[in-house]
């Protein structure tokens, strides 16, 4: 019952703040552009982006992840200056379980956000399980992008100059999509390289990527998790 009423309180608290409320529109935001943006800027322009479509895909999807992975570190942050933490340490709730159901809601969220980009954009026509098995390794950008800032920063002002590096290093996987043969891997160790390099072998064809695309989701998969364990043992080190 605890985490019950704690979930519901979070979630009450990121839509009373009106800067979270407005970046969890994100994705709907983001879907938007891929459906209506995409092709207008393709007939304004008079230019044929379709063999791009899984560049901006990726990117849609990547952005939006990291954007509440943004808003649930500014929370974390928030609790911490109110002294939260340790006020958790002398609960009943441990602060793994007040953290991880914090990671959780983001992830869950991140999740159907990431569908609903690759879904409604209608850009490339997509098997719903690719669109469910490629948001659910993409939407670990998010808790990473929490636990990252929260590892970096002590306060809000730190926290926008984690955010900036955070939205370069974004760019990395991008980038990674136009390399071919062994040069890919070279942006291999940012999460997002995994599920974007998967979604682009499921649209562009095997010939876009070095793995094929069970390979490149498994191993983002196994590489994500890893990395939220390690990314919290910092963060608990620290609080």
């Amino acid at each position: 019952m605890e985490l019950v009423a704690y979930a519901g309180y979070e979630i009450r608290k990121w839509f009373r703040d009106s800067l979270s409320a407005f970046m969890l529109t994100y994705f709907v935001l983001m879907g938007l552009i891929g459906r209506y943006l995409v092709p207008l800027a393709e007939r304004q322009l008079g230019f044929n982006l379709t063999p791009y479509y899984h560049v901006i895909l990726v990117a849609l999807m990547l952005f939006a992840s990291r954007i509440i992975g943004a808003v649930a570190g500014f929370s974390i942050l928030d609790d911490r200056d109110d002294n939260i933490m340790l006020a958790v340490k002398v609960a009943p709730m441990t602060l793994e379980a007040f953290i991880g159901l914090k990671l959780a809601l983001i992830y869950s969220l991140s999740v159907v956000g990431g569908a609903f980009v690759l879904w409604f954009s209608q850009l490339v026509p997509l098997q719903a399980g690719t669109i469910w098995s490629v948001a659910a390794v993409a939407a670990f950008g998010a808790p990473l992008a929490a636990l990252l800032i929260n590892c970096l920063a002590s306060n809000k002002i730190e926290g926008f100059a984690a955010i900036k590096g955070l939205n370069t290093l974004v760019i990395l996987p991008i980038v990674a999509l136009f390399m071919r043969g062994a040069k890919e891997f070279i942006f291999a160790f940012e999460p997002g390289f995994w599920p974007a390099k998967a979604l682009s072998v499921a649209i562009a064809g095997s010939a876009a990527g070095q793995l094929s695309y069970a390979t490149y989701l498994s191993v983002g998969l196994v590489y994500a998790i890893g990395a939220v364990i390690a990314l919290y043992a910092v963060f608990k080190r620290r609080v």
